[in-house]
């Protein structure tokens, strides 16, 4: 074994032009580097690392003629163990919510090679992108999912087709690399060496215990993905190496048009820390995006770095200057509580939803939703007028007190049916909102067939049925799946309804028709008092791709109370039809006779086609 000064540039383990470059950052004088033979809990070979060997407080180096492919490694600092922060696997962490036997955590030095069969990220445009967001175990764990490997990066690669059908283009994955979800370093963090990798705490009945960790919004292990969100053991087999998985998991996405994002919840980590943790994770895993939880210097550094300027960067708010390529986007959680008082019948919210609905700015795109894994599901923000958190044990204190929901009449499960129907179009009328608007639509797994949570809106510590997906596969969660299925084929259709630019409510192509106007009991005004509830929204596809001349018409009534709105006149063609109606039968939303206007019955939204020969029917 030959032993000399690494190159400090590059972080982590890696193997460079046949030798073993170990680079670790400590301000430590007594820095151990510690090489284990198939996992063994004793050290074969204990490298000091001398100050020669340091840079700052960089400690690299390089060894040679030895074959260290089935090693693995870890440090000791001050004469505690300590992982490499940069590890690209954690052994031992296989299994979720329960801790290892073994009391050493080591990293393996080689990983398997994968076959990436000329894999590249989509690079696809935000807006012509269609979100959803999911908990890589809660997403298919549950029995329900009829997935082989329940709870797993492969179970999610058994959904495909599902996701293809519904019309999925990117998924945004919560946390996947190996966050701790049960303390596992809870001693060592007491011992004061890992507490950059500390665990949430909680006080049940005055006691403070350790929560488990579902959602993973922690510190950890960025480098690696999480080990027991795969369906293979880890270190036993080459051929079986966890990484491989979330690789062949993108790349099969991939091959489906759909792109992965990941959120990253970093907090007191070093800006070069972040800027390679991102770096590694778009060059060697594919990924096409990542939700950034970060201070502003990090934000500003990811964003800026020509290395990244094709990748997807979302943030909870960006106003820095705009890039190279539209990368950057914000996560709208205005668009949220807007949406959601409007969709309840709040006063004075019609104004401020019709901004929202058509905000697309130029200088980075805005991500929209009405639900999101912090906080109710779809289902639950029409059934619940409350929070139901008891089973957090933190009796009913967590998560956000200030929903906006409306349980339509009866708080949690109901048999009656008159509430059914008005949730279930509710539900709809909520989905309407989100993916008709403009921007990029977000959609929480399980909201696009009415999954539930039992009221509770914050089950971060939560490993069971309520914080899984259920699928459901009854008549109302038909209705809910086909209605999604079908908004979303509509946006994909018009160009109209997913403009990369904003609408600027003219007509400058000169088509006779604005890009995008509003309308009241009378065409082409709309009242927006605070007492009113009900809209139409035109949009014109002639605006989106020449030659279309087709109106799409959306017809907003949040009112308890049925209301028209007036269509404007068009001549030639097959004038107007409804496309949709989120209403019932009986309810059905009906044209006038002459075509002028058309009547919505209660809390219910329509979608209008116009159909018009070119030339005329201008602004009538």
């Amino acid at each position: 074994m030959q032993i000399k000064i690494g190159n400090p540039n590059i972080m982590g383990c890696n193997v460079i032009n046949g030798e073993y470059n170990f680079s670790i950052c400590s301000a430590s004088n007594n820095v151990v580097l510690c090489l284990y033979s198939e996992k063994k809990k004793h050290a074969k070979y204990r490298i000091v690392l001398d100050e020669d060997k340091r840079f700052g407080d960089v400690y690299s180096v390089s060894i040679s003629d030895v074959d260290l492919t089935n090693f693995y490694y870890a440090y000791e600092i001050d004469k505690h163990p300590y992982i490499d922060p940069y590890a690209k696997e954690i052994t031992d962490c296989t299994c979720f919510g329960k801790k290892s036997r073994e009391d050493v955590y080591l990293s393996p030095i080689s990983v398997a090679e994968f076959d990436w069969q000329g894999d590249k990220p989509l690079n696809l445009d935000y807006s012509d992108c269609i979100f959803y967001k999911l908990n890589v175990r809660g997403f298919t764990k549950s029995k329900t999912s009829k997935v082989k490997e329940r709870g797993t990066f492969k179970g999610i690669i058994e959904k495909i087709p599902y996701l293809k059908e519904l019309g999925i283009t990117t998924l945004e994955l919560m946390p996947a690399y190996e966050y701790d979800e049960i303390g596992r370093f809870s001693q060592l963090k007491e011992d004061g060496i890992l507490s950059r990798y500390g665990v949430d705490a909680r006080y049940i009945n005055g006691e403070k215990t350790c929560a488990p960790n579902f959602w993973g919004y922690t510190r950890g292990f960025y480098f690696a993905p999480k080990a027991s969100f795969s369906s293979v053991v880890s270190g036993k087999d080459s051929n079986k190496d966890y990484s491989l998985e979330f690789k062949e998991m993108v790349r099969e996405l991939h091959k489906a048009g759909i792109e992965v994002c990941m959120e990253m919840f970093f907090d007191k980590e070093t800006v070069s820390l972040c800027l390679d943790c991102v770096r590694f994770w778009v060059r060697e895993y594919h990924i096409d995006g990542v939700h950034l939880y970060g201070d502003e210097t990090i934000l500003k550094t990811v964003a800026a770095d020509p290395f990244l300027s094709k990748t997807k960067i979302i943030t909870i708010f960006w106003d820095g200057k705009k890039g190279t390529y539209k990368h950057m986007a914000n996560y709208n959680n205005d668009f949220q509580n807007i949406a959601r008082q409007l969709l309840k019948g709040d006063e004075n919210q019609l104004m401020a939803f019709m901004n929202a609905s058509k905000n697309n700015p130029t200088n980075s795109a805005v991500i929209n939703y009405i639900t999101n894994n912090n906080g109710f599901t779809l289902y639950d923000l029409v059934s619940y007028d409350r929070k139901h958190n008891e089973l957090n044990g933190e009796n009913n204190r967590d998560g956000e007190n200030f929903n906006y929901s409306w349980n339509c009449g009866e708080e949690g499960q109901t048999k009656k049916r008159k509430i059914i129907d008005l949730r279930v179009k509710q539900i709809k009328n909520a989905l309407t909102m989100v993916l008709l608007s403009s921007g990029t639509p977000l959609i929480l797994s399980g909201d696009e067939f009415g999954n539930s949570q039992e009221g509770n809106n914050n089950p971060y510590c939560i490993d069971s049925e309520i914080s899984w997906v259920t699928w459901k596969d009854n008549v109302n969660s038909k209705k809910i799946f086909e209605w999604t299925k079908e908004l979303i084929h509509l946006r994909k259709k018009y160009k109209i309804l997913h403009l990369s630019k904003p609408l600027t409510m003219s007509d400058g192509l000169q088509v006779g028709f604005p890009d995008l106007s509003y309308h009241g009991s009378n065409a082409w005004f709309a009242p927006t008092e605070n007492f009113i509830r009900h809209v139409g929204m035109m949009y014109s596809a002639n605006h989106g791709e020449a030659g279309v001349n087709k109106l799409i018409y959306v017809a907003y009534n949040m009112h308890w109370e049925e209301h028209d709105l007036a269509l404007p006149k068009i001549d030639g063609g097959k004038g107007w039809s409804i496309y949709l109606c989120s209403a019932a039968k009986k309810e059905k939303a009906v044209i006038s006779e002459d075509g002028r206007s058309v009547k919505l019955s209660p809390r219910s939204v329509s979608i209008l086609i116009g159909d018009y020969k070119p030339g005329k029917g201008k602004n009538k």
